[in-house]
């Protein structure tokens, strides 16, 4: 399988080799067969798509979905205006999926493309390319009361059990569902990771108190234990290990990505099947898209080297599935 390869990207990074093969060869360079990403990074490599690991995570759980991020709402929050905004957020959604030309417009309220960049970790372009091609973010919008039980099969999942039940008192229950015009939720602070998650709020790129940040482990996650924040998007999974086991002041309100995971090929597998030995780089390896390959592949006894962030894995595939130590 051949991929194209446009855009040169310099960042530092560390490796963790892991695995039962030594992936680097005598030149120090490690050549990969397949590389474990996310969107957009498929779309600006332009790269073909081996592996739908949506597709593969259902076959394997039974036919559950991967129950990606979520809204958590403060306990504290206005109710009036969390409710405005949650049906806001699910409008723009909704109407983003139909006319990706939308996205790129709200996201590119923001001048440059830098700027673009920073707050949503695409420019407006991309994110509405993304999204054209059958949704590739997998946004959605789904009140996560609604489906309790595939969210805790799904954290679950990650955690080795580790959360357990989750009480009805954790999940945010909104008092209305018809969106009032005259509730002004501006004031809200928001706080959401770059990517899928802040795609779903580009009608708020001129919001200033909407905020995103790349490191959700550092930048994020913490935010749960400060109680500055009236909505935080997280990741389901690490936003209900705040809830749940640090009694973080927060309530799980809606799920609004659903897995935007995929295997790049890059034509260094002479039998073009992901099997035993063949090597594999991955990113997050302790977080959600680690966890989630982890799940849907750690029977198949691959190679596999584990990178901090997804910029890395974009890296290695315009350097022909290769990165040096």
């Amino acid at each position: 399988m051949k991929n194209r390869f446009l855009l040169t990207l310099i960042a530092p990074f560390a490796l963790t080799l892991s695995g039962c093969g030594n992936a680097q060869s005598t030149d120090s360079t490690v050549k990969f067969d397949y590389i474990f990403t996310a969107q957009p990074v498929v779309s600006v490599t332009e790269s073909t798509i081996f592996k739908n690991v949506q597709d593969d995570f259902k076959a394997k759980s039974g036919g559950k979905s991967i129950t990606q991020a979520s809204i958590f709402v403060n306990n504290d929050a206005d109710k009036d205006k969390v409710d405005a905004l949650l049906l806001k957020v699910a409008s723009d959604i909704e109407a983003g999926i139909v006319a990706p030309a939308l996205i790129k417009n709200g996201i590119e309220q923001l001048e440059s493309k830098a700027e673009q960049q920073s707050k949503f970790g695409v420019p407006g372009a991309i994110a509405a390319k993304v999204t054209t091609a059958n949704n590739g973010f997998s946004l959605g919008f789904t009140y996560s009361y609604a489906i309790k039980e595939e969210i805790s099969s799904f954290v679950n999942l990650l955690t080795n059990n580790g959360i357990g039940d989750i009480p009805d008192e954790k999940y945010y229950l909104p008092e209305t569902t018809t969106l009032d015009p005259t509730v002004d939720y501006s004031s809200l602070k928001i706080l959401a990771p770059t990517g899928a998650p802040s795609v779903a709020f580009y009608n708020f790129a001129k919001n200033a108190n909407f905020e995103t940040t790349g490191n959700p482990k550092q930048g994020l996650i913490p935010m749960f234990q400060t109680n500055n924040y009236d909505i935080i998007v997280a990741p389901t999974q690490g936003g209900l290990m705040q809830v749940i086991k640090q009694n973080a002041n927060y309530k799980l309100a809606a799920t609004i990505t659903f897995g935007n995971f995929y295997l790049v090929a890059t034509g260094h597998d002479d039998d073009g099947i992901l099997n035993e030995g063949d090597k594999v780089l991955i990113f997050q390896e302790t977080d959600v898209p680690g966890l989630v390959f982890k799940y849907t592949y750690g029977d198949l006894n691959l190679d596999i080297t584990a990178v901090a962030g997804v910029d890395e894995t974009k890296l290695a595939i315009e350097n022909g599935g290769t990165l040096k130590e």
